[in-house]
């Protein structure tokens, strides 16, 4: 992706994935996707993507990125 294409952006924050969050946590993504394609935004996410630090299940991870390969939109994540 070209970032200085998109002079609009979805930005989020804090979705603290985690086994318990998982299905509401997809839906989020899938929403976020949706918007950002509906506006020909970009997405910004600014920090706590996942609710441990240091440990992520792999199920999880697996979940979030199918759901992320999917996207035809730029995301630019910042850790947090």
């Amino acid at each position: 992706f070209e970032f200085e294409k998109y002079n609009e952006w979805v930005v989020f924050t804090d979705l603290h994935c985690s086994p318990s969050s998982l299905t509401t946590c997809l839906n989020v993504l899938e929403e976020v996707h949706r918007t950002a394609k509906e506006r020909g935004a970009g997405v910004l996410f600014l920090g706590d993507f996942w609710h441990h630090r240091g440990t992520v299940r792999v199920d999880c991870l697996n979940a979030v990125l199918n759901t992320l390969s999917e996207w035809e939109v730029p995301m630019i994540m910042i850790p947090g």
